[in-house]
C-alpha cells in the first residue's frame, strides 16, 4: 500500500493538468483515513509541501488541495510540517482577498494548524507598551495623528517671522496578521437576511460592509481561541488594533449572543477567546481593562444568559442599559458548554475584589439567580452557586495601618480554579475538521 501511495504522490508534480487533478482527488480521498494520513509525512513531509504548492494551481485543483490539507491538519502529528511563516502569511492573504471562493476552506485550515503553539505564535504581534499608550491617546483624540513639522523659531526671531510647516500625518503602522483577520471576521456575509422587497424573485441587495459574499469567516473564531490560549496571544487580544486603535477583544464581544443568528462555531470561538483573556484578571492593568466601560464586557457576557420575563420592574431599572429592553421572545443560550464558559468567565472576573464590586454594580446576581431557577446541567449549576457565593459574600475589611503587618499573612490570594472537570477542556469550536465531503 505504501508503494502505491508513494507512486500517487509522484503524479502531484506532473506537467499535465489532468494527471495532477486526478492525483489530488485521490489524495483527498485517502486523507480522510487516519490510517493512511501518516504516509503524507514521508520524505520529511514532501507530499504536504507539494499540496501546499498546489494552492496556486487551477481553481478546481486548488480546491481539492486545500480540502486535503484540512483533513491532514486534523492530525496533530502532521502539524509540524505546516510550520512555516511564509505559508501562514500566504493563508492570511488568501483569506482576506475579496471574492475568494475558497476563503472559508482556508479559514478551516488556519483554524486546524493554529492548534500548534509554534504556528499560532506566527499570528501574534509583538507587544510594545509605548505603542499601546500612543494608540490609547489616538483612540480618544484622533487629532493627535496630525503632528506639526518642526517650526523655526528663536528668541531673536520676531513672532511674525516664525515659519511653521503644515501638519503632516504620522507614518502608518504595519497591520499585523491578527488585525487583518479580525477586520474580515467582523464583516461576514449575511446568512439570514431577506430582501426587503415585495417581489420574492428579486435578489437581496448586497451589503456594502460585507468583505466577501462567498465567505462567512466563522472558523476564524477558532483561530482567535487558539491564539488566546498562549499568554502572549491573550495580551495581543487585550491590546489595541493597529487599524482603528480599538481594543481587539471588543471586536469579538458582539458575536456572543445566539439571537444574532451567529453560528455555533463563531459563538463558541469568541466565548472561548474571551474566557481565556480573563485568566490574568489579577494583573492590575489587565483587570482594569476587562472591567472598563470602553470594553463593557460584562453586559455582553450576561446577555446570552438572560431569558424571557426574568426580571420585575424594580430589577430592570437596576440592570445595565443593554439588558433593560429585552424582547418577550428572548431565549437563553441553548448550548450547555457555552453557558458554562460564560458563567466561568464571570467567575474569573470575580476572583478579585474590584471584579466582585463591578459584578455587584452590574447586578449580575439578578441574571444568574434567574438562570439558576431553570438550569438543568449540574456543572452550570455548580458554577452559578460558586459565583453567587463570591459575589454576594461579605468582603474582608481592609487592614488598618496598625495591624496590617499582623493580618497580611492571613489574607488569601484571590486565586481560583475555574475548571475542575473535563468539560472545560473541550474545544469550544468542536473537533478539528477531519473530513471534507
Amino acid at each position: 500500500m505504501q508503494a502505491q501511495v508513494s507512486e500517487l504522490f509522484g503524479f502531484l508534480s506532473s506537467d499535465r493538468d489532468d494527471l495532477r487533478k486526478l492525483a489530488v482527488e485521490n489524495c483527498k480521498a485517502i486523507s480522510q483515513s487516519p490510517d493512511l494520513q501518516p504516509f503524507f509525512a514521508a520524505d520529511n513531509g514532501a507530499p504536504i509541501a507539494r499540496l501546499i504548492a498546489m494552492l496556486d494551481d487551477h481553481p478546481l485543483i486548488a480546491h481539492d488541495a486545500v480540502s486535503t490539507l484540512v483533513n491532514l491538519s486534523a492530525n496533530p502529528a502532521l502539524l509540524p510540517h505546516f510550520n512555516s511563516t511564509a505559508f501562514v502569511a500566504s493563508l492570511v492573504l488568501a483569506i482576506i482577498l475579496p471574492q475568494n471562493v475558497l476563503a472559508d476552506l482556508y479559514c478551516m485550515l488556519l483554524n486546524n494548524i493554529t492548534k500548534n503553539d509554534d504556528i499560532a505564535r506566527i499570528l501574534i504581534p509583538e507587544y510594545d507598551q509605548k505603542d499601546e499608550d500612543e494608540k490609547f491617546k489616538m483612540r480618544f483624540n484622533p487629532s493627535l495623528s496630525l503632528l506639526p513639522n518642526n517650526s523655526i523659531s528663536s528668541s531673536s526671531t520676531p513672532s511674525a517671522m516664525v515659519e511653521t510647516d503644515p501638519p503632516v500625518k504620522k507614518p502608518r503602522r504595519k497591520t499585523p496578521y491578527l488585525d487583518n483577520l479580525l477586520e474580515v471576521f467582523i464583516r461576514p456575509k449575511p446568512t439570514d437576511k431577506v430582501a426587503d422587497s415585495d417581489s420574492q424573485d428579486e435578489p437581496p441587495v448586497p451589503d456594502a460592509k460585507v468583505h466577501n459574499p462567498n465567505a462567512s469567516y466563522d472558523f476564524l473564531a477558532g483561530v482567535f481561541a487558539n491564539i488566546s490560549i498562549l499568554p502572549t496571544g491573550a495580551i495581543a487580544l487585550r491590546s489595541r488594533s493597529n487599524v482603528d486603535n480599538v481594543i481587539r477583544l471588543s471586536k469579538l464581544t458582539p458575536f456572543l449572543d445566539h439571537e444574532g443568528k451567529w453560528s455555533t462555531i463563531r459563538r463558541g470561538g469568541c466565548i472561548s477567546a474571551i474566557k481565556n483573556c480573563c485568566f490574568d484578571v489579577q494583573v492590575e492593568q489587565t483587570g482594569g481593562l476587562l472591567l472598563s466601560t470602553e470594553l463593557n464586557l460584562v453586559p455582553y457576557v450576561l446577555l446570552p444568559l438572560c431569558g424571557p420575563n426574568d426580571f420585575d420592574d424594580e430589577d430592570i431599572d437596576n440592570l445595565p442599559e443593554d439588558l433593560q429592553l429585552l424582547e418577550p421572545s428572548k431565549t437563553r443560550e441553548p448550548v450547555i458548554e457555552f453557558r458554562l464558559m460564560l458563567v466561568e468567565t464571570l467567575l474569573l472576573l470575580a476572583s478579585t475584589r474590584p471584579g466582585r464590586e463591578h459584578l455587584r454594580a452590574m447586578k449580575v446576581y439578578y441574571v444568574v439567580r434567574a438562570l439558576h431557577l431553570v438550569e438543568k446541567n449540574e456543572d452550570v449549576i455548580d458554577r452559578i452557586e460558586r459565583l453567587v457565593t463570591m459575589v454576594m459574600g461579605e468582603e474582608e475589611k481592609p487592614p488598618t495601618s496598625s495591624n496590617a503587618a499582623e493580618t497580611q499573612h492571613k489574607k488569601r490570594p484571590a486565586v481560583m480554579e475555574v475548571a475542575d472537570d473535563e468539560s472545560d477542556e473541550e474545544d469550544p469550536d468542536g473537533p478539528a475538521i477531519e473530513e471534507i465531503v
